[in-house]
């Protein structure tokens, strides 16, 4: 006797697909309402945060090769707005004893970051006037620039810092605030010693934070 299950054709390729194929939209349906039953797809609206950076990139692609500007100049644009902020540091701030009225104060600034930076303004309360020099000209400099993944010394005959209209004057031993801005990084506070930068302690920084905006007491 002939089994009837002989004349039953096996399934080809496309109809075991197909039924793959079916599993799995019924599986993606059944998702999907789970989703919209817990306040909606969550996943795609974060997947379109994560893709808005490409998209904006894509935008500019696009209006700049709609005006006859060479799609690698507009990719070359789209990346560049993209770079890595600026981050700058400071290390070894000092200030050199007061002459004339005036004492000078030196650091060092990096910016280890993938934009360039300016250093803008430094207040303190110590002095009314703070200005930005070079060498020994008199001429306030209106910033100092801190190149990309640079540095910059502020040091005798080059760049300092200027304090005038003193309130009150540094002596060996004081440790003046200072508050520091730079045009993308925005504020940053440091404290300088009279005296060497070596002379900077973990106990005289504690002990001055209390005073960034108004004088110790003497």
């Amino acid at each position: 006797m002939r089994d009837d299950r002989d004349s039953v054709p096996e399934p080809d390729e496309a109809a075991r697909e197909a039924l793959e194929l079916a599993a799995l939209e019924q599986e993606a349906a059944e998702l999907e309402a789970r989703s919209a039953r817990r306040g909606g797809l969550l996943g795609a609206r974060r997947l379109l945060v994560l893709q808005a950076p490409v998209l904006i990139a894509l935008a500019v692609v696009l209006l700049l090769w709609s005006r006859g500007t060479p799609v690698s100049a507009a990719a070359t644009a789209a990346t560049s707005s993209a770079a890595a902020p600026a981050k700058v540091g400071m290390v070894n701030a000092y200030l050199a004893p007061a002459s004339g009225g005036e004492v000078r104060g030196y650091m060092v600034i990096k910016n280890n970051g993938d934009s360039a930076d300016r250093l803008v303004s430094i207040t303190s309360p110590w002095a009314s006037t703070i200005t930005l020099n070079e060498g020994t000209s008199s001429t306030a400099l209106p910033w100092i620039t801190v190149p990309a993944h640079g540095t910059v010394t502020l040091k005798p005959g080059g760049y300092s810092f200027v304090m005038s209209d003193l309130a009150r004057t540094p002596k060996l031993g004081d440790t003046i605030a200072l508050t520091v801005s730079f045009a993308d990084s925005g504020t940053v506070y440091v404290f300088a010693p009279e005296g060497p930068a070596s002379s900077l302690t973990v106990q005289k920084v504690m002990n001055n934070m209390q005073y960034m905006h108004k004088l110790p007491p003497q």
